[in-house]
């Protein structure tokens, strides 16, 4: 298949930074505040359905739009953003979370995210941006297919599409916003809707070019910030001296990760929505949802970026306890602390898996943590079996200790920016020996996992250049999955000891907090780490 690419303008700068904590000015973004009449406030919809995207029974999702490929030719959802201002800049981004079930098929490429420009209130109307999007859905069921349930499905899960654009004219105070499709072309019934959610507009700062990429390329100048250690630094607000000693959503946008650029991954990371049906620290299961704003917390000490968790995923999930099968266990909210070498070594004495891990290279249990706070485990289930077709649509499940966690490429994770196979993948997150993991992408339309010769990864999923050092990526469908050892000396402190899984963590990364049971303090003593026997919890 011979894959476009949309050549537009886009930009990377430092106010502010893509995925940064500016507000939504997208009114009902969420798509879950309803008008009296049930539906989306706000919200105009045309050949189009609001429903529950999902299977009540199985997806714990939110409510949001379907736009089906076989009841409608076409269909398109949109949203007004009135009252804008652009005296300050005149480019903005706009992006949205998606996700193509099986069966939704368009022809002609036309699956499509558009902003419509209008002046004095909405009675004039302007020039339109249109980017055409289907091509990324096309790429992502031939690249990441073999990344589903056995082999099958990687590109069902739920991912960020994006468009930047400038207001052509001063004289624009008014946007619509709208994800549609036409020429459908969907021959099934059933698994045939593209699925919107999560609608978003932001400001972002003037670009300094035309780029043929949507990957952002200018950065920022090193003598405006202020070094944390290692590649890390915070960029100061007008007039302050010194960074804060702690990062949440309130600055997370400043703080930026250097590589081939400067990003901000903890921005939009940091908050989490509990959902009806997870479980609380105390035990308790949620008949509402709730907002865990400090789900993930940053500080830096001396040589290691400590990250506090309540591991809350903050993207849609499969519904735990599954109904009737599978798994049994809730998503519970958790209290981990994480350490990770902000300067990591290459370990002498490294060892690499083996495909029944025999050799206890990657130990059971969390060997990672994700920029959203949620742990990575190693590939493996209770009994060394692989554990990667016993996943949701996002690539994570609980562990018998409610733990939610990824034993593979977990695409759902929100990265500083979309992740189109256009460029080198963004950053995920860190294995516990301080070295970084990337998404799958080496470089445009080529998986690292595919590269032969000089670059190629090395049994450990890591290889090495210039801009990022050493640094791990996921392979979808392929061995190890996410990495396939230590490459570097691991940070003991997180080697908790605890109930199967590693369990709830205490507050300072020592011995895990635990309500009794298996593993619990009025249990007998546990093995270390691992998923262990699946039960109802209490």
């Amino acid at each position: 298949m011979m894959r476009q690419w949309w050549i537009g303008f886009f930009v990377w700068g430092l106010a502010p930074l893509a995925g940064a904590a500016e507000p939504n000015l997208v009114v009902n973004g969420g798509l879950e505040t309803r008008d009296d009449n049930g539906r989306a406030a706000g919200v105009v919809l045309t050949g189009a359905e609001y429903r529950y995207l999902g299977d009540e029974r199985r997806d714990m999702s939110s409510w949001g739009v379907a736009l089906g490929s076989t009841k409608q030719t076409s269909g398109e959802v949109s949203v007004v953003v009135p009252n804008l201002d652009t005296t300050t800049g005149r480019w903005f981004r706009f992006t949205f979370r998606g996700l193509p079930q099986a069966n939704f098929a368009v022809k002609n490429d036309d699956l499509y995210m558009k902003v419509s420009f209008f002046g004095e209130g909405g009675k004039v109307s302007f020039d339109s941006k249109t980017r055409k999007i289907y091509d990324q859905v096309e790429v992502a069921r031939e690249d990441l297919a073999i990344n589903g349930i056995r082999g099958k499905g990687g590109a069902e899960v739920w991912r960020t599409y994006q468009l930047d654009f400038m207001v052509p004219f001063a004289q624009v105070d008014q946007l619509q916003l709208a994800v549609g499709f036409g020429h459908g072309s969907a021959t099934k019934t059933n698994q045939s809707a593209f699925f919107v959610d999560d609608l978003s507009l932001v400001p972002i700062p003037d670009p300094t070019g035309i780029h043929s990429t949507t990957q952002p390329t200018r950065v920022a100048p090193d003598r405006e910030l202020l070094p944390l250690g290692g590649r890390w630094f915070y960029w100061p607000k007008a007039g302050e001296k010194s960074a804060p000693k702690t990062f949440t959503s309130a600055n997370a946008d400043r703080l930026l990760y250097r590589d081939d650029r400067y990003s901000a991954p903890f921005a939009g990371n940091t908050s989490a929505w509990m959902r009806v049906g997870n479980m609380d620290l105390s035990g308790d299961v949620l008949t509402k949802d709730r907002l865990v704003q400090d789900n993930v917390v940053i500080t830096f000490d001396g040589n290691t970026m400590v990250i506090k968790s309540h591991g809350i995923p903050n993207h849609p999930t499969g519904r735990f306890p599954e109904q009737g099968f599978g798994n049994p266990s809730y998503i519970e909210e958790q209290r981990g602390t994480f350490y990770i070498a902000l300067n990591p070594r290459e370990n002498k004495t490294k060892l690499t898996t083996t495909k029944d891990n025999s050799n206890n290279a990657l130990h059971m249990g969390p060997i990672g943590v994700a920029i959203n706070g949620v742990v990575f485990f190693n590939p493996f289930d209770m009994g060394n079996t692989v554990a990667v077709d016993m996943m949701d649509p996002c690539c994570g499940h609980p562990n018998q200790d409610g733990q939610y966690h990824y034993h593979k490429y977990p695409i759902c994770v929100n990265t500083p920016w979309a992740d189109e196979g256009q460029a080198h993948s963004p950053l995920l997150g860190w294995a516990f020996d301080g070295y970084p993991l990337y998404g799958p992408y080496e470089r445009k339309d080529v998986m690292a996992k595919d590269v032969k010769g000089a670059g190629s990864l090395n049994a450990f999923n890591a290889h090495y250049d210039e801009q990022r050092g050493w640094h791990y990526h996921v392979t979808p469908g392929q061995f190890p999955y996410l990495i396939g050892g230590f490459w570097g000396v691991e940070d003991d402190r997180n080697r908790r000891r605890g109930g199967p899984g590693g369990g709830r963590g205490g507050p300072d990364g020592g011995p895990p907090e635990r309500r009794g049971g298996i593993g619990r303090p009025d249990g007998p003593p546990p093995p270390f780490g691992g998923e262990g026997p699946r039960r109802p919890r209490p």
